[in-house]
């Protein structure tokens, strides 16, 4: 029961790896290692010369006439898996793999693509075709220029298959779509892509044949061999000991040994996969995982101690909700502390990059702690890239340390930081379950909120949408970014900003509302000189006093009407643009959207080439790390109500008239009270003494300030904002 149950869990059947390095039960291993011309053992079908060989893989060029191809083989009846890497330069599509008997009869049926953009399979018969297709559990999207390993098990004595995509199992017990007795065909058809144009590639088809054991023996090596070429050796989070790595290489080494021994009766093989579970098993819990945060449930990291690993912690802290007090973080970690559950109420996040950090918490959190995350933290350079299509954001091509894609998960990495995106205000992106997976990801620091909100092509959302939908990504756990919006409404009067400015209003209502915000992601494809594009970001880190990513700019953009460039005047603005990024401090990160095309003068790729721009943006070296450590505030207050402890009120907040009034209703204040006012710079703007009730503030500019009040042993203070 124990090897049965394994087998339905753990069966990948991504068996490339044993069928290219075994002949034990090897029915087909094509790798297409040739380029050119079909190999002889498929034929093309619908066109000529649309399949062919190309790099290493099967490439299927789409137009009208739906190129398809099939293989013919010995029909085989004896248990089976079939498998095969596959993707697309599209995600709107419909390829459907057939499993074919001698008889023409269809035994099972793979669809890629078809309905929105998922993998599914076949469960009936219309018309002599497959039909009735429908998604497994879980559902799998089909992404643009991602591979993705399907595997189909194959049991005549059922006659039923189990299909798995990526090792996960798809579906299972899926019954055969006819009544077959063998299989003699792999067909393949190219049915539809979005307009006519694109491409997909098969790599690694194979169909091996043979008992269970050995069928399980072949994916749990496979699978090993995975998790090892995967592991980073080291001594910090996530990482494996060097002894630890040897040991399990050599489990590695003892399995293939039997595996590529095709006399290996079933004891043997049955042995060896328990002794690779079990060095499996072993090599996974010498992963490290330190408690490298340590709360307090008094002041200065006295009283009780508790310790905590990195993970994810959504409630469910038993008898340490509402506990600490103080805490201690080591380098190279992040923590996110929150009142509530699903990170609500008032919460912080705590960086130590530069340094172990040791925190007294805001009065407003100690106590009253219910969500924390605890992730390590991933410093990176300024510069980013754009994801999605390998040849725009691969590290070779613009050597940067960070990339994000417009989605929630990673595309294509290429060893990079990944920055995953809510797009919009829909469930698909907002919804719990979504920002839970997120925050339980360890490899995540950072989170964009909706893209271009002010944009009616975009996610088209108005402030009070957005300002509904944004506290569930709290819930993440991440450094949350505010949405980014298309251009930013710059104004140069005493203001910053137009009063209608849609990223003003977003901002001054979180801060009222108490949301927290760590970031301000924002636009410009506006032409315009260094100083003018570098101000307008300027007001907006000043209005705030938050860091601010510049995550798409462009020196105009041709879809509104800019006119084109050559490519020298294209070089020199753009690397203009882009050397004042780098050099401001209040800029954290930028992305330069590079997408255009060599006719504009503005875009990185000329003949499918970097062009000049493009090679400057790759040679530039950016900072690193981009984030500057902050220095934390002791034992202070984050959340804007009235000071109650002291008996103080401020009011009104956000300040709308030009007069700030100030209540006292406590006996331990002095007559000689004063009242300070400080700007974003730590600056003194204003003072005040005689225990005053209101000031006149109408000279200062609108934007945040921070209001101090002394008066004998009391020194207290509260964060509000002028927007007269």
């Amino acid at each position: 029961m124990k090897k049965k149950l394994l087998y339905a869990i753990l069966l990948s059947f991504t068996i490339n790896t044993f069928s290219q390095t075994t002949d034990c039960g090897n029915i087909v291993d094509d790798t297409f290692d040739e380029t050119g011309a079909l190999p002889n053992v498929w034929t093309e079908y619908n066109t000529s010369g649309r399949v062919t060989a190309e790099s290493g893989k099967l490439k299927f060029n789409h137009n009208i006439d739906m190129p398809s191809a099939s293989r013919t083989l010995t029909p085989i009846s004896s248990n089976a898996t079939f498998s095969f890497d596959v993707s697309a330069s599209r995600n709107s599509v419909n390829c459907q793999i057939h499993l074919i008997s001698s008889t023409g009869k269809y035994l099972s049926s793979i669809a890629i693509g078809l309905g929105p953009a998922t993998i599914k399979y076949a469960t009936s018969m219309e018309e002599e075709v497959p039909s009735g297709f429908t998604t497994g559990t879980p559902e799998v999207s089909f992404k643009t220029n991602t591979v993705y390993t399907l595997s189909t098990q194959v049991d005549f004595t059922t006659k039923k298959v189990k299909i798995f995509n990526n090792g996960k199992l798809m579906a299972a017990n899926i019954a055969f779509l006819e009544d077959v007795e063998d299989i003699a065909k792999i067909d393949i058809q190219l049915i539809y892509m979005y307009a006519n144009n694109g491409q997909f590639y098969f790599d690694n088809i194979s169909l091996l044949s043979g008992e269970e054991n050995r069928l399980l023996l072949a994916s749990n090596t496979n699978e090993a061999e995975n998790i090892l070429n995967s592991s980073s050796i080291g001594s910090s989070y996530n990482q494996y000991p060097q002894s630890a790595v040897d040991d399990f290489k050599l489990a590695i080494d003892n399995a293939n040994a039997v595996l590529n021994n095709c006399e290996s009766n079933a004891n043997t093989i049955d042995n060896s996969i328990l002794n690779l579970q079990t060095a499996q098993e072993i090599f996974d819990a010498t992963r490290v995982n330190n408690p490298v945060l340590k709360m307090y449930n008094a002041l200065n990291f006295s009283g009780e101690e508790h310790e905590i690993y990195c993970g994810y912690y959504n409630g469910g802290l038993g008898e340490y909700e509402d506990w600490a007090v103080s805490f201690t973080l080591e380098k190279g970690y992040m923590a996110t502390f929150a009142q509530d559950i699903n990170g609500l109420g008032v919460s912080k996040i705590y960086i130590a990059q530069d340094n172990a950090i040791e925190i007294n918490l805001p009065v407003d959190l100690q106590n009253t702690i219910s969500f924390i995350r605890v992730s390590p933290w991933f410093p990176v350079g300024k510069k980013g890239s754009l994801g999605g299509d390998i040849k725009w954001s691969s590290t070779d091509n613009y050597n940067t340390t960070w990339h994000y894609s417009w989605g929630l998960t990673d595309q294509n990495s290429e060893g990079i930081e990944f920055v995953p995106m809510a797009w919009s205000k829909a469930d698909s992106w907002t919804s719990l379950e979504k920002m839970e997976e997120a925050g339980e990801n360890m490899s995540f620091n950072h989170l964009l909120a909706f893209n271009e909100p002010d944009n009616k092509d975009q996610s088209n959302l108005t402030v009070a949408e957005a300002l509904e939908a944004y506290p569930k990504l709290l819930a993440s756990g991440l450094r949350l970014g505010a949405p980014g919006v298309e251009n930013i409404q710059y104004s140069t009067t005493n203001d910053s900003f137009n009063q209608d400015s849609w990223i003003q209003e977003f901002m001054d209502s979180c801060v009222v509302r108490g949301y927290r915000v760590d970031f301000i992601p924002a636009h410009d494809y506006v032409r315009r000189s260094k100083s003018s594009f570098l101000e307008r970001f300027k007001g907006l880190h000043d209005r705030y006093n938050l860091p601010i990513w510049v995550t798409e700019y462009n020196y105009g953009n041709p879809n509104f009407g800019s006119a084109n460039l050559t490519e020298e005047q294209g070089y020199t603005n753009i690397k203009g643009l882009t050397e004042v990024l780098e050099e401001a401090d209040f800029i954290e990160r930028y992305n330069w959207y590079y997408f255009f095309g060599a006719s504009t003068g503005i875009g990185g790729m000329t003949d499918g080439k970097l062009n000049s721009t493009g090679q400057f943006y790759r040679n530039l070296e950016s900072q690193n790390p981009s984030y500057i450590q902050e220095i934390y505030e002791q034992d202070s207050s984050l959340s804007i109500t009235d000071l109650d402890i002291n008996k103080i009120g401020i009011y009104p907040n956000p300040v709308t008239t030009a007069t700030l009034n100030i209540t006292y209703s406590g006996a331990l204040l002095s007559h000689d009270t004063v009242v300070k006012i400080f700007n974003t710079n730590g600056q003194e703007v204003l003072t005040k003494t005689g225990k005053p009730i209101q000031i006149d503030i109408s000279k200062l500019s609108n934007g945040f300030y921070l209001v101090q009040v002394i008066s004998g042993d009391i020194n207290t203070s509260k964060k509000i904002i002028i927007t007269n």
